[in-house]
This record gives C-alpha cells, structure tokens and sequence, in this order.
C-alpha cells in the first residue's frame, strides 16, 4: 500500500487572531532540519494562501536551507542566517520588509529570540522554553512523543497556522522548483532508468539500512539495465565506499553535490531507497517515488509527503524507540534495520515504478 500522511485536527481548538495587522507581510522562522522543513512546506503554503494578496511571506532560515525556500514559487522572500543566530545585518534585512505578523515553527528558545530581536508587533508560536518571554501570542507546547503512531507531524504545524485562518487537513503543495541541466551535468536524465540510494541519515545508525544492503538493491537494479547514484553528505562517505566497492559501476556523488544539484538529481531519477532522512523527504517535496525504510523512527509521524512511497518497517517489538544508537546486545543491535531484507525493498521499489512487475 501506498503511503498516505494521516492527518486530523488537534486539540484543544485555537481561537483564530482576529483582523490581524499584517503591514507588508508574514516573517515565518524555519525550522533548522532539512527533512523538519520539507515537512513544513504543506502548511506554510497554506499560510500563503491564506493571507492577503498584498502581503508577501518571507522566510527566516538558516542558510545552509535556504535554497529550498528559495525553490518556492509562492515565497517572496528568502533571508538566510549565516551564523546560528540571526545577525545586525540580518535583522535590517527583516525591518526593511515590514512584517506585521511573525509565526515561529521551531519550539526553541533561540528561534523565537532570533524573530523578537527583529520587532516583529505580532509574534506566534508555542509555549514551552522560556518562550512567553518573547511570543506575544502563544498556542499549547508540543510534547514530543505523544500521538506515537497516530498522526503525522504535520498536522502540528496546520495547528499552528491555524491562529491565522482555517486550513485544510490536507499535504497538498506545489512541487519545488529545480534545474534539469544541474543533473545533466552529472550525466542524470529522465531518459535514462536511474536509481537513486541514500544511505545516510543525520540522526544516527540507529535510521541508516546496512550499506551491504543497498550494494544488493544496486546490483539487482543494474542486471536490469538501470543505472545507480550514490548520495549522501559527508558522513556517508564510507558507506558510499563500501558500496562503489561492491558495485564499482555507479556513479559514487556522496558529498561532491551543493542542495541544488541535489534537488535536480532527485527529479530526474526514476526512483529512490533512502532511509527516514533529509533526502527521503526532499526527493518527496519533488514529486519522485520511492522506497523508505525506518528503523528506530515513527513512520506514522515523518513519513515522506509528495511523490508515490512505499515504507519498508520491521515487526521488532521495541521499535519505535527513537533512539540514535542502539542499546541492545551485540547479536541484537539494529535488528530493526536488519529485519528488512534488500528481496521486501527491491519487491516494494518495483511496485513504486513498474506495477506489477516480478523480481527476476
């Protein structure tokens, strides 16, 4: 079955803001992950639509994300923080725009101080942290943890922008625009049959499949003629290693790609194998199919949004256990992850691109 985000209006009920004063538009304050953006994205789309057309929406990120903003059609501005937090500079950059209105998605208390310094009249977000200091309209706290296994993390942020209208329950949003000659610089088309594996995961091992596994699904992807690309960030530099090694015909791109590229890569393949990671999501926010596989993690709660998926989950007891490393014995470590076999992934990645089809 197809994976589809579970969504449902929570409680309690936010009062909408009555009449608010806009001026020349909305600051929203990024999150600081990139697959904690990506899931973002539905519900600061509604915003936009739900605010005046006068009004621009402008983003505060860190910069490190900021291409995704600007990959955006419907934003109108895009202000990176080069440092952890935001900066003089910066903060003239956000006065010039004159938001009226500032809604903070991240629960830390640097990320409402960053929209505070910027004098924003009207400051949104959630309780919790010390965070009333700065917020001048505040919804209740989102404790991590609960609704495990019952509703995606999106409905949390619809919550939120809920104190400025009524959205939709819904993850509709306009895929992210990208360059196809960045991937046909790397010789990657639509034309050609690409797989795309990403082996990382920022978080930990306790979300990253064995690389020895993703060597199968490369080896049974090109007997098929297609061809295989390896991404990943720095840290997945051995376990892309490992799999050029078994595999020496793909094509290795772990850490020799910028976030535009990465995104033009990934609407040019015909499917991708991630982990719950950053790409999982981006490759999602792009419209591509794929296969995700979860180990330590609520699939429920960051499953991709946008594109077909299918989710590869194990039937270990203790999972989800949202741990980074696992705390079982040796002959027991990561069973969650090893649980899942290269034949249910490569089964599930047939069934994405080519209904139907039988492994050979």
């Amino acid at each position: 079955m197809l994976y589809k985000p579970e969504l449902r209006r929570l409680e309690p009920h936010i009062p909408e803001i009555a009449a608010p004063r806009w001026q020349e538009g909305l600051l929203l304050r990024s999150t600081n992950w990139l697959g904690d953006l990506l899931m973002t994205l539905p519900a600061a789309y509604q915003l936009k639509r739900m605010m005046p057309e006068t009004c621009g929406l402008f983003v505060l990120t860190p910069a490190a994300l900021a291409e995704i903003w600007r990959a955006c059609p419907w934003v109108d501005a895009v202000i990176p923080m080069q440092g952890k937090r935001i900066s003089s500079a910066e903060i003239q950059q956000v006065r010039s725009l004159n938001p009226g209105v500032a809604m903070v998605l991240p629960n830390s208390f640097g990320s409402a101080l960053d929209v505070f310094r910027c004098g924003v009249p009207l400051r949104i977000g959630r309780r919790g942290r010390w965070r009333s200091l700065l917020l001048n309209h505040r919804i209740p706290e989102w404790k991590r943890g609960e609704n495990i296994g019952k509703l995606h993390q999106l409905s949390y942020y619809l919550q939120l922008i809920s104190t400025l209208g009524s959205p939709r329950l819904e993850a509709d949003c306009p895929p992210l625009r990208h360059d196809p000659e960045l991937a046909m610089q790397f010789g990657i088309s639509k034309q050609e049959r690409w797989l795309a594996l990403a082996p990382g995961a920022a978080y930990g091992p306790a979300k990253q499949w064995p690389a020895v596994y993703f060597s199968e699904i490369a080896m049974r992807w090109q007997e098929q003629g297609g061809k295989v690309v390896l991404l990943g960030a720095k840290k997945e530099i051995p376990a892309g290693a490992e799999i050029a090694a078994a595999c020496p015909e793909v094509l290795n791109l772990v850490h020799k790609t910028n976030l535009t590229a990465l995104m033009s890569i990934l609407a040019n393949v015909q499917a991708i194998v991630a982990n719950d990671s950053g790409i999982m999501h981006l490759g999602a926010g792009l419209g591509a199919h794929g296969v995700a596989i979860f180990g330590s993690t609520d699939p429920v709660a960051t499953g991709p949004i946008g594109g077909k998926w299918r989710l590869e989950i194990s039937t270990a007891q203790c999972r989800p256990c949202f741990k980074r490393f696992c705390p079982l014995p040796e002959e027991q470590k990561y069973h969650c992850l090893h649980q899942v076999t290269p034949r249910q992934v490569y089964a599930s990645l047939c069934s994405v691109v080519q209904p139907g089809t039988n492994l050979k």
